[in-house]
């Protein structure tokens, strides 16, 4: 656990419960078997549901009796105890596990560090509980920094709608563990599947296949982990077919060793000045890449370009896949800085350089690539837009079936992180705000109508720097470097016009627009911009606003303007350093 980490959830906002209300104690179910989780028949009753919700009722029994405690199983996530597994569904008493033998051990890294912990449970034979598909690994989500108790839930289901492969399938449930010392009610849990290999998680046949993570955050703590040359991130193996033990088989050795080749030869490809997109495209699954960057766009993901970052290759033929999506507890706005993800109208994902420190930065760089955005336009349009509107129903949903438990959950961990009375029905309310926001926002930036622009600054010692797509920032920022010069293009789309620009130089003051898509600013005479007015001309300024801000010496980012207003100073001989542009569409 890093101190940056924890030191992030304690900084967390003072958090409030919700109102109390009476949770409605279901009947108990019914004397079953889950024959569709291949369980053994039993003749023990199944727990009586605390809430509406299904009740996960562990009981730990050990054959070392000295484990049969919560207080070992909560000292550390390595300690693994046995136990016994009961689950009853108050809307389908036919769903319950009776009697699973099963193994309970603590999992997470800065959540475990928390007062409400998260557990992972393994079934001596294969369970599918609550529908779900049959695996003997499950995680219980405390979920324990989210006021609204949804943000994984939502993240996850939005993976699962835009098909994104392999994205963990959920269901909310309460939770008690039973040991020496009596039972211990632990509130809500979000039962999800574990990011594994396997025939029902990600089902990689290969012998050489790999699931590999990013995590800059813990990845130095894995037994397989290497740092890429040119980004100089830590990947790590996270499994592969078989497993991983501490000595991994030739086949897994062989694989590892490739994969570790092919990160270093795509990254060379992706950071390249003028990336060639025939070879990068050639090397992943590039609809997986764009479903993956929509998912954490939409969620503003803090983890996001940090850890919990997986990706795949089934094998050494196979192309890099991106996916599976997990850990989005600090998403949707569950910080207030823009940095953190805590403005529903900032470009995120693709501003990770400037915005965020200690990331990797893949999705800035493949939007780099017009092919990329265009990709990204169309695909919002006909698959992650009706998903990301769809966001403030299902909250409104959840929040119904949820009222009983996360009352029950608030009880429980009351004074914990300063919850209180009000915490769930405040949580669920900023969490909706929010999300309305950034759907409305997203609207605008993406969609198949949008043309691709595309800026490029010229800099001081530097010259002409790589050009980038909208959204994105041009320049650089703490090198008391000015900005001299823009220049722009608009593609893809038959719309007529393109961008003019004012600019305010050293020592010659206000330029006057030049021509349609001509530079502003000057090059070769070491003159700053101080200020800029940009405009759309023709149909594309019917259509779209051209919405900038500039980062000014000793200043800052400065607020956006749109369609001609002036970014920057005059009169006080501050330079430009960097400048973010992006088009927006007027009537998304």
């Amino acid at each position: 656990m890093t101190t940056r980490r924890r030191g992030l959830y304690a900084s967390l906002a003072t958090l409030a419960l919700l109102v109390p209300g009476s949770a409605a104690v279901a009947q108990a179910a019914a004397t079953t078997t889950a024959t569709s989780a291949g369980l053994p028949a039993a003749v023990a009753a199944a727990p009586v549901p605390i809430t509406n919700l299904p009740i996960v009722a562990i009981d730990l029994t050990d054959a070392d009796t000295t484990k049969n405690s919560l207080a070992y199983l909560n000292a550390s996530k390595d300690n693994s105890v046995g136990a016994t597994v009961n689950l009853a569904d108050p809307s389908d008493p036919a769903a319950a596990i009776v009697d699973a033998a099963a193994t309970i051990k603590g999992r997470g890294n800065a959540t475990w560090t928390l007062a409400k912990k998260p557990y992972q449970i393994k079934f001596k034979t294969a369970a599918g509980p609550l529908g779900m598909e049959s695996a003997r690994t499950w995680v219980l989500l405390a979920d324990h920094t989210d006021p609204s108790l949804m943000r994984n839930k939502l993240s996850y289901d939005l993976a699962r709608g835009v098909g994104l492969a392999y994205s963990p399938e959920s269901r909310f449930v309460d939770v008690k563990i039973t040991d020496v010392d009596g039972e211990h009610l632990l509130g809500n849990y979000l039962l999800t599947e574990k990011t594994e290999v396997g025939p029902t998680r990600v089902n990689l046949t290969d012998p050489q296949a790999n699931l590999v993570e990013l995590d800059q955050l813990y990845g130095t703590a894995e037994p397989f982990y290497f740092t890429t040359t040119t980004s100089k991130r830590i990947f790590t193996l996270k499994d592969a077919p078989g497993g991983v033990n501490a000595t991994l088989t030739p086949d897994q050795a062989a694989g590892w060793a490739s994969t570790k080749s092919y990160l270093n030869s795509f990254e060379s490809a992706l950071y390249a000045p003028t990336p060639d997109w025939t070879r990068i495209s050639s090397m992943i699954d590039v609809d997986s890449f764009v479903k993956y960057y929509f998912v954490h766009e939409v969620a503003e993901n803090w983890d996001f370009n940090r850890s919990s970052m997986y990706f795949y290759k089934n094998g050494p033929g196979d192309k890099l896949h991106a996916g599976p999506v997990w850990d989005f507890d600090l998403s949707l706005g569950n910080f207030t800085a823009q940095g953190w993800g805590g403005a529903p109208t900032s470009d995120y994902a693709k501003t990770t350089t400037f915005l965020r420190s200690n990331t990797h930065n893949w999705f800035e760089q493949l939007m780099r690539n017009p092919q990329f955005v265009a990709r990204a336009n169309a695909l919002y349009t006909s698959t992650v837009r009706p998903k990301v509107s769809a966001l403030k129903a299902q909250i409104d949903t959840l929040k119904t079936q949820l009222a009983d438990s996360a009352t029950h959950n608030y009880q429980i961990w009351a004074g914990s992180r300063g919850y209180g009375p009000t915490t769930f029905t405040n949580g669920v309310a900023a969490l909706k705000t929010w999300a309305t926001a950034r759907a409305g926002y997203l609207a605008q930036a993406y969609g198949s109508s949008l043309p691709t622009f595309r800026f490029a600054s010229h800099l001081a010692s530097i010259g002409w720097q790589p050009a980038v797509s909208g959204g994105m920032i041009s320049g650089t920022m703490g090198e008391s470097r000015r900005m001299e010069a823009l220049r722009f293009q608009i593609v893809n789309t038959t719309l007529t016009g393109g961008v003019q620009g004012n600019a305010y130089v050293q020592s010659l003051g206000w330029r006057g627009y030049g021509a349609t898509n001509a530079v502003v600013g000057t090059t070769g005479r070491s003159l700053r911009l101080e200020a800029v007015q940009l405009r759309l001309t023709g149909a594309l300024a019917t259509n779209f606003d051209l919405s900038y801000r500039v980062h000014v010496q000793n200043i800052g980012w400065m607020p956006w303007v749109k369609n001609g207003a002036t970014a920057g100073t005059t009169g006080r001989s501050l330079r430009i350093e960097a400048i973010q542009i992006r088009l927006l569409d007027k009537t998304p």
